[in-house]
């Protein structure tokens, strides 16, 4: 069986975009990426005491 090359990081790391395509993939990460801040925000904001500092 042929032997796999550890990657060279990160020399190796522009081989990523071979894999997921910016013009497919960007948009929908940035979006998954901004909705997770969002969640997490409203999370921090319903547990005492960041309720009650913000007014809540």
């Amino acid at each position: 069986m042929a032997e796999i090359q550890k990657p060279k990081n990160p020399e190796d790391d522009w081989k990523v975009w071979l894999v997921l395509n910016p013009g497919t993939w960007l948009v929908p990460i940035l979006m998954s990426v901004f909705l997770l801040g969002i969640l997490i925000h409203a999370f921090l904001f319903t547990v005492s005491p960041y309720g009650a500092y913000w007014g809540g």
